[in-house]
Order: C-alpha cells, then structure tokens, then sequence
C-alpha cells in the first residue's frame, strides 16, 4: 500500500492524503512479510511458508485461467483479458485515521481585504487645494529670495523661519507615514505567500526501490549492509508499523526510478524481487 501525504490542488484548495494499493503483476512477488507471518502464526518453517505462498499464488493463477476473474474482496478482483494479459480493478479504499477527511478550500488574504471606495472630490474642494498649494509655493519662494538676498543675523528670525518650515513639513511627513502603512502591509502579503508555496510544494511524493520488508531490526541491518557492499551508499530504511521497507535508492519522479529498477535487477539478479514504492 503507498500512501502520498496531503498536498495543494491550486492556489487555496488542500486535499486529504491518499492511498493506492498496488501488487506484483506477475502473482510471484515474496517481500518477505508474509513468509515471517505465518511462520509466527502457523509455527512453521521458512521453507514450509514459502511453499504455503507459492500455493496460494499457483492456485490464483489456476482460477483466472479456468474462471477468468477472481474475487478478493475489499481488496478488489482480477480479470484474466487473455492468455497472457490480467486486469486489476481495485476498489474505493480508505484507511481509518483518514476516513472522513475531504478537501478544504481557503480564501487567498487578498480576498479577505475589502475594496478601497473611490471617493470623487467635488470640484469647489479642488479649486481650494488648488489656491493653496499656489499661496505655500509663492511664499516658499519669497522666503528664499529674502534669505538669499540680505544675510539676517538675528537669531530669533532665523528661528522662527526655521519653525515655519519644520511646521510646515509636519502634514506631508505624517501624510507619507499614514500612506506608507498600506504599502508595508501588501508587501508582507506577497513576501509571505511565495514561503507558503516553497513549504507546500517540497511536500511531494518520493519514489524508492524497495528490495525487502522485514520485521526484525538485525535481519534489515543485514541487507542494508549487503546493499552497501554493492554500491549502494544511499541504502536505508523506512520505518513503518509493524514493517521495516529497506530502500536501495530513491528519486523524485516515478519514471526515473523505473529506469533504475529495470537497471538493478539486470545488474543485481538477487534483487529480482524488487519493486518501487510511493511515499
């Protein structure tokens, strides 16, 4: 069974995790869990459980010859198409702790911000604004021919100039400040979102080839040593309940770690029984 964790459909909608069974499509596969489970449950030899599977399997294969179909139950069931080829039909499965889970849609912050209201200036106001712009401009302008033209020495005078304009510049620096603040505010909005889509997007699936599931922590160890003394440095495990999955390689696309499976079993016929796992 693969499991892919939850993941980003679009810019707001956010989908449950999901899971996909999967099987060996040659009903030869021996991952070795099986072969330990009824040695614990039946008391019987590792020889013995591997015959109990290979009857199990010759048996399926005896059925979709004679039957053309074979019923597993919520599993799902195959179908024999011809001599040579098999269909699998799978059905809806859902593990327990994500049963009830659907996608969750959430609005984008610029969504949630109202519209600004255009607010149309009647025309008497623009003639004030107008007028007094042009009386600050021409006494800004008599101001600095006076200061230019004759060199006051009096403190005082020069204190009050000094005054008049530190006032005067109150209005636009408290305008600048007020019309800055929603400048701060967009640009906190678009610094953040593109964090959001690095984080989602770095939550994709990987894909590792698998070469052998095991309950004992000893027995894995030995084969990560195996497919370290073959090459594979990258060798490790996956940690799952009640199952240890030993990976010899893994890849961010389905199609390269394919092309790498078909690589290894030619290099490697011992790990014939390899396979790729999504997760």
């Amino acid at each position: 069974m693969n499991t892919a964790p939850a993941h980003r459909n679009g810019l707001s909608v956010f989908n449950p995790p999901e899971c996909e069974l999967v099987f060996n499509r040659e009903l030869s596969h021996n991952d070795g869990l099986l072969v330990e489970s009824y040695m614990r449950i039946d008391g019987i030899s590792f020889e013995n459980a591997t015959q109990k599977i290979n009857d199990s399997v010759r048996q399926i294969k005896n059925q979709l010859r004679s039957e053309k179909s074979v019923d597993l139950g919520d599993l799902g069931s195959f179908r024999m198409v011809d001599d040579q080829r098999f269909v699998y039909q799978s059905k809806n499965f859902v593990r327990p702790e994500h049963f009830g889970l659907s996608s969750a849609s959430l609005k984008p912050v610029i969504q949630l911000q109202p519209a600004a209201q255009l607010v149309e200036i009647p025309e008497s106001s623009k003639k004030s604004i107008v007028r007094k712009a042009a009386i600050g401009a021409a006494a800004a302008a008599v101001i600095a021919a006076i200061m230019l033209l004759f060199p006051i020495q009096d403190s005082t005078l020069r204190h009050q100039t000094a005054q008049f304009f530190s006032l005067g510049s109150v209005p636009s620096v408290a305008a600048g400040a007020v019309s800055g603040e929603t400048p701060d505010l967009s640009e906190n909005i678009t610094t953040t979102q593109p964090e959001v889509e690095a984080t989602l997007s770095s939550e994709g699936p990987k894909f590792y080839i698998v070469t052998g599931v095991y309950q004992v922590r000893n027995v894995a160890d030995d084969m990560i040593a195996l497919l370290h003394s073959e090459g594979f440095s990258a060798a490790s495990v996956i940690d799952r309940p009640n199952r240890i999955d030993v990976y010899a390689l893994s890849f961010s696309t389905r199609e390269e770690a394919e092309q790498n499976l078909k690589q290894l079993k030619k290099d490697f016929p011992n790990h014939r029984d390899a396979w790729v796992l999504k997760r």
